[in-house]
Parts: C-alpha cells; structure tokens; sequence
C-alpha cells in the first residue's frame, strides 16, 4: 500500500512564510514599483519640456527683440504730459480743430462723466467724425502729436457710401 504524504509542521510554516512574502511584495514593494514608474515617467516629460525650451528660448527672445516698438524718428512724438484740470474744457475745441484741419466732419465729442469726477488720472472721451478714410492717416498722426494723449482704445470704422463713420475713444493723461 502506497504511503499518503502528510504535510508536516515545517510544510505550514514554509507555506505561511512564502504568503506572508508574497503579501508583503503586492502590498509594500509593488505600489512603491507602479510610484517610482510613474515618477519616472513625468520626469521625462519634464526633461523633454525642457530641452524644447532651451531649443525655443534663442527664437523667443529674437522675435521678442524685434516686436519692441521704437518710436521712428520721422513721427512727431512729444514728452508725455498731463493736462491740468482747469484745461479741461481746452481739450475739446483742440480735437475739433485737428478733426477739421484733417478733412472730417465732427458729429459727436462725449466726456465721461465718470472719468471727468474721479480723480483717475484719465479724460476717457468718445469722438464721432465722418470723411475720407484716406485722411484717417493724418487724424491719427496729429492725435499722437498731442503731448497728453494716453491711449487710442478704440477705432470703429464703418463704410457708407463715399465716406466713412469713424468713432475713437481715447483717453487723455490729466493732473490728479
């Protein structure tokens, strides 16, 4: 008669202390395996970034350099100046006259309420003027020329028949 194998004492422990190793491995070293991969993995994304940079920054920093405005020489820009406060009311026959002197129709010149009470520092004005858009050229040109111009915000151009509807928001720099 065959002889029945009987597991013995030093079988369980073996079996015991293998499933305690294999437990150990799928929950200590495995999840730590997947992290360092992971890890691994972003760092080369990180390295890849990197090296486009690097291979971008001299194109950046040519284009950047040649996207700097340069006032050109020609073009009458005058030192920035404030208005005063008392000059206020100046303000509109002045842009009236350059409107004119450029060929356009004057329709509307609106003050901001807002920015004429606050103490800002900006006149926010809204001009409408009608005439050739031929001439917008110079109207922009004698604008600029004036010494506490701030900014053109807005230029809105609309076309009916041989003339054309032209609104500028501007704001002009005044004292505080």
């Amino acid at each position: 008669m065959p002889m029945k194998y009987q597991p013995t004492r030093n079988t369980y422990v073996i079996l015991i202390f293998g499933g305690g190793m294999l437990l150990f491995i799928l929950l200590a070293i495995f999840p730590n395996y997947i992290s360092y991969n992971n890890t691994m993995y972003e760092i080369s994304i990180l390295k890849d970034k990197i090296d486009e940079q690097k291979i971008l920054s001299p194109i950046f920093e040519d284009l950047s350099k040649k996207a700097q405005f340069k006032n050109p020489g020609s073009l009458p820009f005058p030192p920035a100046e404030k208005l005063p406060r008392s000059d206020t009311e100046k303000i509109t026959p002045i842009i009236r006259e350059i409107v004119e002197v450029n060929g356009f129709t004057l329709k509307n010149i609106d003050t901001d309420i807002a920015s004429l009470v606050t103490d800002s520092g900006i006149l926010k004005m809204s001009i409408g003027i009608v005439g050739k858009f031929n001439n917008l050229r110079n109207l922009m040109l004698d604008l600029g020329s004036l010494p506490y111009l701030e900014h053109i915000e807005v230029i809105q151009i609309s076309s009916f028949g041989d003339d054309n509807k032209i609104d500028l928001t501007i704001w002009i720099a005044q004292d505080r």
